[in-house]
């Protein structure tokens, strides 16, 4: 992501540390997990490889299968957080990422592409995890949908660089080498026509605004967070030729 490992403990503690997020606003993440867990098939994998697991929404999902599980995370709170559910974790940023000790069945990255710091960045990325896959094995991303967030995909979040979309996700992919392209779009935990026409609804709701005209408010801070939960993700899923 470009930062040292000192820039990313200072961000992110905010998240681990200060700003909890609600009961109704872990359910929805949880919610999220499950879904993006059942479109990856993720079921189905023996061993997964997560880049960026944050707070183990999709880490606890693929622990409660019982499946082998190894994740990269920089943040040192977060890591000592996945290893207390007994977790395989390696502290490290990416690019590059860091050496593995085996090939996997499946790799994730949710919410973390676009904090990338380039094209350059998502390419090399893309590239190294396609080579710590196993023949068959799938990369599975979740990212921001750009042409639904537009002005909210850089003013929720200062280190939101990397432009992503599903045509932009799908080229990326390919780009690597993946192929069998597949994707869904996302919006909390809701997919198909309710997911479309939550987004569209987060899209004009106008707690971004009162957010910014009213900073020091408790309620609209909490409203505009609700209003980015269901604005539109995408996942994509690219496949390694077996």
């Amino acid at each position: 992501m470009g930062q040292n490992k000192e820039e990313l403990d200072s961000f992110f503690n905010h998240y681990s540390k200060q700003d909890q997020p609600t009961e109704m606003g872990m359910k929805l993440v949880r919610g999220a997990a499950d879904k993006f867990f059942k479109f990856a098939q993720a079921h189905k994998a023996g061993s997964i490889l997560e880049i960026g697991p944050g707070r183990g929404a999709f880490a606890d999902l693929c622990l409660g299968h019982g499946i082998e599980y190894l994740a990269i995370e920089a943040n040192e709170t977060m890591a000592r957080a996945l290893e207390e559910k007994d977790a395989r974790v390696i502290r490290a940023t990416v690019p590059p990422l860091p050496s593995v000790d085996k090939d996997f069945d499946l790799a994730a990255m949710v919410n973390v592409m676009e904090h990338l710091n380039s094209m350059r960045d998502a390419l090399d990325v893309t590239s190294q995890v396609f080579k710590v896959l196993r023949p068959g094995g799938k990369f599975v991303v979740c990212s921001p949908d750009y042409l639904n967030w537009r002005r909210n995909f850089f003013n929720c979040d200062f280190s939101h660089n990397y432009v992503t979309t599903r045509r932009r996700l799908e080229q990326l992919l390919l780009n690597a080498g993946f192929s069998n392209i597949k994707c869904c779009y996302l919006s909390g935990p809701l997919t198909g026509f309710a997911s479309g026409l939550a987004s569209a609804l987060a899209g004009i709701m106008p707690f971004g605004f009162l957010n910014a005209v009213a900073p020091n408010s408790r309620l609209f801070y909490k409203l505009y967070k609700l209003q980015l939960t269901f604005l539109r993700n995408v996942i994509v899923i690219g496949e390694k030729d077996g």
